[in-house]
Formats: structure tokens, C-alpha cells, sequence
């Protein structure tokens, strides 16, 4: 029995080719359609329990429309923009043995125009220490949004841990809003971590993967 001697072309072209399908199976993962924030379906988790949901009252967003007109035009500040802001109407009893807090923040508005658009808010907490606010992600819209279209938003501001429990109250300030007419606005407050899709935790691990694959390519070719 003769034993078979690949030259050194073939397994090269070996490598690679594993290499490219690897790289290939790993882009496809990447190009799975993940979910936008705003496109969340309503009945989402955003933790493992809703603690409690506050809607702000006709009055509320009357004030955030003349906010939105008076600032329209204007190049956004960061953290130095002018605000309008709320609070909730009562505090929370939140203890530590639900950390982390998630406030979620979901806006329904109509696009007036064909293309993208946001909306530009913090969120936090009123203590008796002052407020403490972080930047809202995801309400926003793509540049396939039709005028006209009715949106459904919904960004986050991050999980907050409290070290002991806390008396509380959500809070928000409003930037401004970009191609949305505001039609209502909620606060939502979520308690403990929600779980991760499939997708998320296989994404999480592409990395490790990656690795792995490698590693392994990289003995299988000197061992032949």
C-alpha cells in the first residue's frame, strides 16, 4: 500500500478553501436580519418582569411638540441640547434583589416624510441625590420608512443596578424628534436581565468560534 502525498498547492488550496467557508457561513450569521429596537414586537421582555408602565398625558406631549417646533432646524448639542423634561407621577419601591432596571421608552408617531429618522431623549432616575440620566438607544427609523407611515419606536437606556433598595422615580428629557410627528409616549420599567435569542448568544459567539476554527486549520495543516 503506497501512502498518498498531497503537494504542497493542494493543501494549500485546501486551507483556503475551509478558510473562505468558514469566513462565508460566519458573514451569513452576520447578515442575519436582526432585530431593530424600534421593530420590536410589543410583547417583547425587556427583562424578566414589567414592573410598572407610565403614559404621558395629552398635556405632556403638547409640551414636547412646541419643544420639537421651536427647536426644528437646529443642530443637535449632545448632552448640552435644550430638554423638556417629565417624571413620573409617583416613585417606585425597586429593591436591589431585582437588579439590574431597564426603562424602555416607546414612542408611536407618524414619518412625514420619505427617509430616516429619530427621536432624542434620556432616561434615568429621580433620587434624592438629583437626577441621573444616560443616553436613550434605538428609537429610530430607516431610510425605507414611507411619509406617512404609523411607527412603533422603542430605545433603552440600560440596565441600572441599585447596591440597596431604592424609592424612585423614572424620569426623561426630550431633545427633539426628526421626521416624526409624536403621538404618544411610554415609560416602561423592566426588572432583572431578559434572555437572549438564539441568535444573540450564537453572535456572541463568533469570536470564540472564529478562534477555534483557526486554531484547528493551523495544526490540521502541519500535520500533513
Amino acid at each position: 500500500m503506497h501512502a498518498t502525498v498531497s503537494h504542497p498547492r493542494q493543501r494549500l488550496r485546501a486551507f483556503s478553501a475551509a478558510g473562505v467557508c468558514f469566513a462565508l457561513a460566519t458573514a451569513g450569521l452576520l447578515a442575519l436580519p436582526a432585530t431593530p429596537a424600534g421593530a420590536r414586537d410589543a410583547s417583547t421582555a425587556w427583562g424578566k418582569r414589567l414592573v410598572e408602565s407610565f403614559e404621558l398625558t395629552p398635556e405632556d406631549l403638547a409640551r414636547l411638540a412646541r419643544h420639537q417646533d421651536k427647536t426644528a432646524g437646529s443642530k443637535p448639542a449632545g448632552f448640552f441640547s435644550e430638554t423638556v423634561a417629565w417624571k413620573a407621577p409617583r416613585a417606585l419601591d425597586l429593591p436591589a434583589s431585582g437588579n439590574p432596571y431597564t426603562l424602555v421608552v416607546h414612542v408611536a408617531g407618524v414619518a412625514q416624510a420619505d427617509g430616516e429618522g429619530l427621536t432624542r431623549w434620556m432616561a434615568g432616575w429621580d433620587t434624592d441625590n438629583g437626577t441621573r440620566l444616560s443616553m436613550v438607544q434605538g428609537a429610530s427609523f430607516g431610510t425605507g420608512t414611507r411619509a406617512g407611515q404609523v411607527l412603533q419606536l422603542a430605545g433603552t437606556a440600560g440596565p441600572v443596578s441599585f447596591k440597596e433598595d431604592r424609592k424612585v422615580a423614572p424620569a426623561l428629557e426630550f431633545a427633539g424628534a426628526s421626521n416624526l410627528r409624536l403621538d404618544g409616549v411610554r415609560v416602561e420599567v423592566w426588572s432583572g436581565m431578559r434572555r437572549s435569542s438564539f441568535v444573540e448568544l450564537l453572535m456572541s459567539a463568533v469570536p470564540l468560534l472564529t478562534g477555534v476554527v483557526f486554531l484547528a486549520l493551523v495544526v490540521w495543516w502541519r500535520k500533513r
